[in-house]
């Protein structure tokens, strides 16, 4: 498929009658959010995505609008979805919808089937490699057959890499360096003077914990992983120099840890992150600068002084171009080095975009399991 265009009346119609029981017919509006409006009579640019219609409704099989581009803009046919916890949390606690019908996913891998005026780092069946952090624009959500989005923002895909392994990077990864280049100000490439810096992850088997571990690694630092221990040989594969049970009480693992930690991050809750902060109290004691904290969950509070607290801005990426693109350039020069591994994943391919309402299901009640849970479209 060359261009958005060679989609047929015909092809719409047969979609149509084929799903007529649960597709619904809706439009996007200019802003990317879901209202109605005129049809295209002339150049078909209909497609379907899985849309929130309420709080209290299941996710539907919808017809929608192709999304329009901006200039920077390419148009991706994305080949396998990434599914992530607030994907489920968001409707089950009533929060990040900002309108109905919503569409959610935040990332993907595909083809680029169309280009804005001003792309020029792109051509048309590149295989390309999605993060959405645009929250509040359907049209750079993933639940859909199409995705609009930045191209000054967008990983081409390495031959050597699946569809599938694509979909497992995405925010995990913009989240990880977030982290690591903003929260804590350290550059994304080797330096002497991580040399001797060691940083602990709660979390350290959850897609995040995973991509900081990588990535703190390239850049020279120790990392203690604290994890469930049936994941311990693979986060040791992935560059983890210590890996630690969390079902130990506090007191043993304070036992576990080395002194001098200079970097913290939790990726599972504030209770964890209170923990987590009275590991930093017992072993990071500096005469010159303070240990520093960042969860991205949420902060406890009455940190003690003792601590610099960070925050995780991931909205960055996508309103700092010029950060978000040379992130973009310096993890996928990791990715076609093969220095930077995207994450195992738990595959769901037998039906589709209506694979994503079970993979949810299945990933609220179970779990994942130092995986990332990736639909692939047919």
């Amino acid at each position: 498929m060359t261009s958005i265009k060679h989609l047929s009346v015909k092809d719409v119609h047969h979609l149509s009658d084929k799903n007529k029981d649960s597709i619904e017919i809706v439009q996007l509006s200019r802003n990317g959010s879901l209202s109605e409006s005129e049809n295209d009579e002339e150049e078909p640019n209909t497609q379907s995505a899985l849309v929130i219609t309420s709080f209290d409704e299941p996710l539907k099989l919808s017809k929608i609008p192709i999304p329009k581009l901006n200039d920077h803009d390419i148009l991706v046919q994305n080949k396998a979805i990434g599914l992530n916890p607030i994907d489920w949390k968001a409707k089950k606690y009533r929060f990040g919808v900002y309108s109905f019908p919503w569409i959610n996913g935040r990332e993907s891998s595909g083809v680029v089937v169309k280009l804005g005026s001003k792309v020029s780092n792109f051509e048309i069946n590149d295989s390309v490699i999605v993060s959405s952090t645009s929250y509040r624009d359907n049209r750079t959500s993933t639940f859909q057959e199409y995705t609009a989005i930045d191209s000054r923002l967008v990983w081409k895909l390495p031959k050597f890499l699946s569809y599938e392994d694509g979909a497992t990077l995405g925010v995990g990864l913009v989240t990880a360096g977030t982290i690591l280049n903003k929260s804590f100000d350290l550059s994304l490439v080797a330096s002497e003077a991580n040399k001797g810096k060691t940083l602990i992850i709660w979390g350290g088997s959850t897609v995040v914990g995973i991509y900081v571990t990588q990535l703190a690694k390239i850049i020279g630092l120790n990392v203690i992983s604290i994890s469930t221990i049936d994941h311990k040989e693979y986060l040791l594969t992935l560059g983890a120099d210590k890996v630690i049970d969390r079902n130990l009480e506090t007191k043993e693992l304070i036992e576990h840890i080395p002194d001098k930690i200079h970097f913290a991050v939790d990726c599972i809750s504030k209770e964890t992150s209170l923990k987590l902060i009275d590991i930093l109290v017992n072993k990071s004691v500096f005469s010159d600068h303070k240990p520093l904290f960042s969860g991205i969950v949420g902060i406890p509070k009455d940190v003690p002084s003792s601590i610099e607290v960070k925050e995780v801005i991931i909205k960055q990426f996508h309103e700092d171009i010029e950060y978000g693109s040379k992130f973009v350039q310096v993890t996928s020069e990791l990715l076609h080095a093969k220095k930077l591994i995207p994450i195992r994943f738990k595959h769901f391919n037998d039906g589709g975009l209506d694979s994503i309402t079970s993979g949810l299901t299945d990933l609220e009640l179970t779990g994942a399991k130092a995986e990332k849970y990736v639909v692939s479209l047919k």
